[in-house]
């Protein structure tokens, strides 16, 4: 059984979706743990003892220095990048928030509600949005599902694409998140990852994320990935036609 916390929105689409996968080709498929951290470490074991036996990288950020800022970052899963920065005059941005994405802690954060997880001994960073209205991650080519932790992500008109497919984070999260919630997202596409793209809602929001773990799975038959073993949502959109 599907649990979490959904609005009637979410539910509706969960819906719709279950009677599409069977017909969607090559559709990219999300999937989201309930909040918190005790369900979202739980989906992130989920998704870990799905994938199957070949390479599998992590990143947890906690190899770069600590407060760093920069346009892009080179990593263990892929490049992320600063597509396009945010930032307005309320925003807490600070050196500047068109310097980049950042690594933080939260002896360096400026920002309230992100924070490292999984909450265990030496996980103390996570790569910070730093109120970036577009994130990019161009994951390493060869692997066709990931999995990654989002703390205090944004909620209205926000977005995550892939494949060409745009994700609402209305339908994902809910109209409204509080400060400082978390998840655990997986998403898995046939085709291969290619660029995650990450829009915001808004010049002067943005999220962190951490323990980012890429890998492969079996082509799913029907509805046998829309769980993963995770205890939250499953969503998947048709692609989109070249």
């Amino acid at each position: 059984m599907i649990k979490g916390k959904f609005t009637a929105r979410t539910l509706g689409v969960a819906f719709s979706v279950m009677g599409a996968v069977s017909v969607a080709e090559a559709a990219p498929i999300l999937n989201i743990s309930a909040e918190g951290i005790a369900a979202a470490e739980l989906a992130e074991a989920s998704f870990l003892a799905g994938l199957n036996g070949g390479q599998v990288l992590t990143e947890s950020f906690e190899g770069f220095a600590d407060g760093v800022q920069q346009n892009s970052f080179s990593t263990a899963v892929g490049t992320f990048t600063q597509t396009l920065a945010g930032g307005s005059p309320s925003a807490v941005c600070a050196p500047n928030c068109a310097d980049g994405l950042a690594v933080l802690s939260d002896v360096t954060s400026p920002f309230t509600g992100r924070f490292p997880a999984p909450q265990e001994a030496g996980n103390n960073q996570w790569l910070d949005s730093f109120d970036s209205q577009i994130t990019t991650l161009t994951v390493l080519s060869g692997f066709n599902a990931i999995g990654f932790y989002m703390t205090d992500p944004n909620d209205v008109d926000g977005r995550m694409t892939v494949g060409g497919v745009d994700f609402s984070f209305a339908d994902i999260f809910g109209q409204s998140n509080g400060n400082g919630e978390v998840y655990f997202i997986t998403l898995y596409d046939e085709a291969g990852l290619g660029d995650i793209v990450f829009h915001a809602n808004g010049v002067d929001d943005g999220f962190g994320i951490d323990s980012v773990t890429i890998g492969t799975v079996p082509e799913p038959g029907t509805l046998a990935l829309m769980g993963l073993g995770l205890l939250g949502l499953g969503i998947t959109r048709r692609r989109r036609a070249a």
